[in-house]
């Protein structure tokens, strides 16, 4: 049913979403060190995390308004006008190596690929006009997001059953158009072939992260192929810290997933960025060519 047809019969706007894990998920739920647990905040955080990523606020003050009012916040004490529901429970208690490039003894609580889990979106009818909007936003999270522990590393990789993407071409050109419809494809140039998907024009002005590129890598036959390449590339390319540290404080800027492409399993890049001088270090540039090499973007 679409989204208009449900409006005229209802007074709640609704849009279900069938996402299948294509990696295994590691997300914390009541009982961690018993089992995952597939959880509903988790997703509404990660949502709002790539909203923040197409706005070209420079203002922090101005973004967290805007922020509070399309998810809600404590400053004018404010609801969503969107919730999600989960239909029904989805854990795990598969222990997970999260390291896949190595043998590791940390092996956190999974949900396993291939699960599916399904959630709805829905607003009262008077918010109807600004659904589509949340409806989009959704979709650009689910062209390039994971979710749970390790998701900028491939974990917790999840597919939309709508995306059913032929080839790389296809993935662009769909990423494309989400960003036109959402009116912010202006700040950035798009390519209709090879590995890179599109390219901030500027730098960003921004202090939180925003959008600055996409790339997609060699394909593989199965997901966890994938992973082991995000293993691989963290662990040649991210020796000095450049591309994230723990100490000083410095958060990945490139998101890794997997999606299902064809028949092939591939690896997607994102890197955000934000004023901060590092993102125009030479060594932070060279050890970032380094990790698109090892999971096979050609550079």
């Amino acid at each position: 049913m679409s989204i208009a047809r449900s409006a005229e019969i209802s007074a709640v706007v609704r849009k279900e979403f069938f996402l299948t894990f294509v990696t295994p998920m590691v997300m914390h739920g009541a009982k961690p060190k018993e089992m995952a647990e597939f959880r509903i905040p988790s997703v509404k955080g990660i949502l709002r995390y790539w909203w923040r990523t197409l706005q070209d606020e420079p203002r922090s003050t101005v973004l967290r308004e805007k922020e509070e009012m399309w998810f809600g916040g404590t400053t004018k004490k404010q609801k969503s006008p969107v919730s999600f529901i989960l239909k029904q429970p989805v854990t795990g208690n598969r222990p997970e190596n999260v390291l896949p490039h190595k043998s590791s003894p940390f092996r956190p609580k999974s949900i396993d690929a291939n699960t599916t889990a399904v959630i709805t979106m829905q607003t009262l009818r008077k918010h109807d006009e600004h659904f589509e909007l949340y409806h989009l936003y959704f979709q650009y999270m689910m062209h390039l997001a994971g979710m749970g522990q390790r998701a900028r590393r491939g974990f917790g990789a999840c597919q939309w059953e709508e995306h059913k993407w032929e080839n790389k071409e296809m993935f662009a050109a769909s990423l494309k158009q989400i960003l036109e419809q959402l009116g912010v494809a202006e700040p950035f140039a798009f390519f209709n072939s090879g590995d890179g998907v599109l390219k901030r024009k500027k730098p960003a002005t921004t202090p939180h992260p925003v959008l600055s590129a996409v790339w997609i890598g060699e394909g593989k036959a199965a997901p966890h192929e994938v992973l082991k390449r995000f293993g691989e590339a963290s662990h040649r390319a991210n020796r000095f810290g450049n591309l994230g540290s723990v100490k000083p404080r410095f958060a990945s800027p490139l998101w890794c997933t997997v999606r299902k492409i064809g028949d092939l399993y591939y690896p997607i890049v994102t890197e955000v960025q934000t004023k901060d001088e590092r993102y125009k270090n030479g060594k932070y540039e060279r050890d970032r060519a380094e990790f698109l090499r090892v999971v096979g973007v050609r550079i």
